[in-house]
C-alpha cells in the first residue's frame, strides 16, 4: 500500500482516516482486537494491540482563600468528564482540595515547568494521583502527584468530552478508515473514528503538526464531540471527532 501523505493545504487531511484542519488512578486499559466497522471496501489490513493510561486526568484551579497553609492556598482539582471526583478521604465531591502539587515525577525543562506552574489552571490538564501528606498540628492532606502534563494549544474554550485520540494500527484500502481510537478519559469507554476536525481550535500549522505526531505516537488529548456524517451509502458513513481544543504533551527532558 502506498504511504499516506499529509497535505495540510487541503481542508481534509488523510490521517489513516482523516484529520480535518481548515486553517490553519491509575490503571491501564488495553484496546485489543479492534476491527474496522463492516464496510464493502474499507478493509483492515493490520491491527496492533495498544495501551493507553485512560484514568487520572484532572483540571486544576488555584485556591485564593486567605488562611493558614496547608488549610488554604493549595489547589482544587477535578477529574475531567466526571460530575464527582473521589477525594483523599474517600468522599466524592465536585472538586477535591489538595494542599500542593508534587511535580517531582514530571521530568520537564525548568522553563516548561514554570509555565505550567504559573498558569491559573485554565489551560492545563494533569495526569496523576492524590497521595496523603501529614502536616504537624494540621493532620493529613492530599497532594496531587503529577505523572504527565498537557497544555492547551490555544485560548479557545474547551467544550465537550475529554478524550485521547490515538492511532490504533488499522490500515485500510479506502476511506472511511476507522484507524483512530477515541478513548474517553476517566471512563472505560473506547470507540473508533475515521476522521478528526481540528479547525475550531484556531491552532497554528506547527501545533497541528505536533497534534498529528501525538496521534501517531502516545495519543493526543482533545476536547469535543463525535459526529456521524451521513452518506448515500450507509456502509460509508464517516464518524468524525470535532475538537474545540487539544492539549499538547509537555515533553520530559
Amino acid at each position: 500500500m502506498n504511504k499516506i501523505s499529509l497535505n495540510y493545504k487541503a481542508s481534509i487531511i488523510p490521517l489513516l482516516g482523516a484529520i480535518i484542519v481548515t486553517n490553519g488512578f491509575f490503571s491501564t486499559v488495553s484496546a485489543q482486537n479492534i476491527s474496522a466497522p463492516d464496510t464493502t471496501d474499507s478493509v483492515a489490513a493490520t491491527v496492533e494491540n495498544q495501551e493507553f493510561p485512560q484514568w487520572g486526568y484532572y483540571t486544576v484551579r488555584r485556591d485564593f482563600r486567605r488562611c493558614a497553609s496547608p488549610i488554604c492556598g493549595g489547589y482544587f482539582i477535578k477529574q475531567v468528564n466526571l460530575k464527582a471526583t473521589p477525594c483523599l478521604d474517600g468522599i466524592f465531591r465536585s472538586e477535591c482540595y489538595v494542599s500542593a502539587i508534587d511535580w517531582s515525577s514530571l521530568k520537564v525543562p525548568p522553563s516548561q515547568l514554570v509555565k505550567i506552574q504559573n498558569d491559573s489552571g485554565s489551560r492545563v490538564i494533569l495526569r496523576g494521583n492524590i497521595v496523603p501528606v501529614t502536616f504537624p498540628r494540621f493532620g493529613e492532606f492530599g497532594n496531587l502527584r503529577v505523572k504527565e502534563a498537557f497544555y492547551a494549544a490555544t485560548n479557545a474554550p474547551a467544550k465537550g468530552t475529554f478524550v485521547a485520540l490515538k492511532d490504533n494500527g488499522i490500515r485500510c484500502i479506502t476511506t472511511p478508515c476507522f484507524s483512530t481510537d477515541n478513548l474517553v478519559l476517566n471512563k472505560p469507554k473506547i470507540s473508533q473514528v475515521s476522521s478528526i476536525d481540528l479547525s475550531q481550535t484556531s491552532a497554528t500549522q506547527k501545533q497541528l503538526d505536533a497534534a498529528t505526531s501525538e496521534i501517531f505516537d502516545q495519543g493526543l488529548i482533545a476536547v469535543g464531540k463525535t459526529e456521524v456524517v451521513e452518506n448515500v451509502d450507509p456502509t460509508k458513513r464517516d464518524t468524525k471527532f470535532v475538537a474545540t481544543q487539544f492539549y499538547l504533551r509537555v515533553e520530559p527532558n
